[in-house]
């Protein structure tokens, strides 16, 4: 894994340094329909398909002017300062709501030893050690004062699940894996698959729904589930699904909010079992106790959802815009792409 500038990455990547281009456009150039179909003709294997360095090193690049550079570069920056800005308002949020709490500066412990009895051990019909770490034990200890309910007074876990196999129902669906969660929301830019490229038990989903990923709590793979339009949407099993059980009682965007917070994280951190595959049981997610004032204030977190919320899609369209700019410039020319460019930024006043 090569270092450079504090950033490390996969040796699974190829990383490229443009010289007479900008790193936007390359980037967007490489995402272009054509050229993922000509890269699509060099791809080898078939458990793990991928392009070799030296056919991607080989790919043409036409010869953009400076113009037309410069103008895919100011959206795609523009995309991605929105992207960072929605970032840094979901974690100011997790941080209001731990203010509100009167938890700003809690700390979790980190006590050396402990001693738990083995009633307390075959009540929870855990052994671990971990599982009764004092950082978990005085996270649930605050949240219970300050709560009348837990997750699962309010929310149902939904198990409808989908099998890729049977006779009946849709050819292609939108899938998402766990890493789609690293992103806090599932939307229809996700591209459909078709039904027999999928080889696993998959569970249905719907908008409206919250998903927790119970494996590796520390990525916080926590996901606000948007609409994927005409297209049914499947996720892994490994997802708790979760669905309000009456509206109103609390908005799934204030639970996100709180599940991405502190305390909770400190929970699922010392519930998880296992060691290549660390993940926690859905009990330990159904009673987690809910704040009053998370339930009472959480017209401020839904705010800031959709705040976020609309942040995203604008940075969706301005790369989409850039994207198709690029494949207008392949077919085309570069003055019906800069028009193309234009006419989207207009629509977008």
């Amino acid at each position: 894994m090569p270092e450079q500038n504090g950033f490390v990455c996969s040796s699974g990547f190829v990383v490229l340094k443009p010289r007479k281009i900008t790193a936007e456009l390359l980037l967007t150039y490489l995402r272009a329909k054509p050229i993922c179909e000509l890269m699509d003709l060099h791809t080898t294997a078939s458990m793990y398909p991928a392009i070799s360095e030296q056919d991607l090193l080989r790919l043409p690049i036409p010869q953009f002017s400076e113009r037309f550079d410069k103008g895919i570069a100011t959206h795609v920056r523009r995309a991605y300062q929105l992207r960072e800005e929605s970032a840094k308002q979901i974690a100011q949020a997790e941080s209001s709501l731990l203010h509100t709490l009167g938890l700003k500066n809690w700390h979790a412990p980190e006590s050396l030893s402990y001693v738990r009895n083995s009633g307390q051990a075959f009540a929870a019909e855990r052994f671990d050690a971990e599982y009764f770490h004092p950082a978990k034990t005085e996270a649930l200890a605050k949240l219970n004062t300050l709560s009348d309910c837990t997750v699962g007074d309010l929310f149902n876990s939904v198990r409808e699940m989908w099998q890729p196999d049977e006779d009946t129902g849709p050819e292609a669906v939108r899938n998402y894996d766990l890493s789609d969660a690293l992103s806090p929301f599932l939307d229809g830019t996700k591209e459909p698959s078709d039904r027999t490229a999928i080889a696993s038990t998959k569970k249905m989903i719907r908008a409206g729904d919250l998903v927790v990923s119970r494996l590796r709590s520390y990525l916080k793979e926590i996901a606000l589930v948007q609409s994927g339009g005409d297209v049914p949407m499947v996720a892994s099993t490994e997802y708790i699904v979760l669905r309000p059980k009456q509206s109103g009682d609390l908005p799934v965007e204030a639970l996100m909010i709180f599940l991405r917070s502190a305390l909770p994280q400190v929970v699922f951190k010392w519930s998880q079992d296992g060691s290549n595959h660390p993940r926690f049981d859905e009990k330990e997610l159904l009673r987690l106790p809910l704040p009053r004032v998370l339930i009472q204030e959480a017209n401020e977190y839904v705010t800031a959802v959709r705040s976020v919320i609309s942040r995203r899609e604008s940075a969706t369209q301005l790369l989409a815009a850039a994207k198709r700019a690029v494949e207008i410039a392949i077919e085309d020319s570069e003055t019906a792409a800069l028009d193309h460019l234009a006419a989207c930024e207009r629509g977008a006043k």
